[in-house]
């Protein structure tokens, strides 16, 4: 091939290009993807209730409540598979929209709000409890991609979706400053708990050909308030025995920035 019909064929598949975008960002059907990223956990409400056993028949109830720290690192990756729909015209004009359903599974790494809780009785100073959890969390989505007269590959779109979580806590620790080497959750200090969840979520996507997306977004995720049940304090001859510990999480905010790649059937 000489070096005119080289350059003839360079400039047709250039050309070709977009237009093949074009053609698959009208078509309907089946997409699977990948995604990971980071994020932080928002300060949240958290609650200890319990008692002490002072003998047979008296109880000193304990009361500590407070907040987690704000801005608390996690990680999450997860995956999805959707449908999209044809593409929706505005009218007479060039603008579109595309419709879509998924379903979506999201995975938050280990990490370990703690809370900082002054104790009623007050005499019994503060209470600093930590939580180190993992999440799952399964979710249906709809998602609306706007397909606009600039760009025959780059699409912005937006998504909102409710499902469940499910956490899980192993090692907690309930620890006082006047009590060191304590830790009152000692006897049972894993628990789980599942929750209503929800997201809503942004971002902007880039067909690199027929079948490939790569995307980048942002996403709120909200999941309800959870009681968890830990064990008695249990150190004999060293404290003085207790009930079972209530934990009272507060509703839990993320803000998450991941991005990912779609595979289209």
């Amino acid at each position: 091939m000489n070096s005119k019909h080289l350059v003839s064929a360079l400039l047709a598949s250039l050309a070709a290009g977009p237009c093949l975008a074009a053609e698959a960002a009208s078509e309907a059907g089946l997409y699977i993807g990948v995604f990971g990223g980071t994020g932080s956990a928002i300060a949240t409400s958290l609650q200890q209730r319990g008692a002490v056993l002072l003998d047979n028949s008296r109880r000193l109830p304990i009361n500590a409540s407070g907040s987690t720290g704000s801005g608390t690192h996690v990680s999450v990756g997860g995956g999805q598979l959707g449908y999209e729909w044809k593409r929706w015209d505005l009218g007479s004009s060039r603008w579109g929209l595309k419709p879509a359903a998924e379903l979506e599974g999201i995975y938050i790494g280990k990490y370990s709000p703690t809370g900082e809780m002054p104790v009623i009785p007050r005499a019994l100073g503060t209470q600093y409890v930590t939580l180190p959890m993992t999440a799952g969390v399964l979710l249906a989505n709809a998602v609306l991609t706007l397909q606009t007269p600039y760009s025959n590959t780059l699409f912005p779109y937006i998504g909102a979706g409710a499902g469940v979580a499910f956490m899980s806590i192993k090692g907690s620790d309930s620890a006082n400053p006047s009590e060191p080497g304590i830790n009152h959750f000692n006897s049972d200090p894993d628990a789980s708990k599942s929750a209503f969840a929800m997201q809503l979520k942004a971002g902007i996507k880039a067909e690199v050909n027929k079948n490939l997306r790569l995307f980048a977004e942002y996403r709120y995720l909200s999941i309800d308030s959870t009681r968890y049940t830990f064990g008695s304090t249990n150190y004999p001859g060293v404290h003085l025995p207790t009930t079972s510990w209530r934990v009272d999480l507060g509703r839990q905010h993320y803000n998450l920035f991941v991005a990912g790649l779609q595979y289209k059937f």
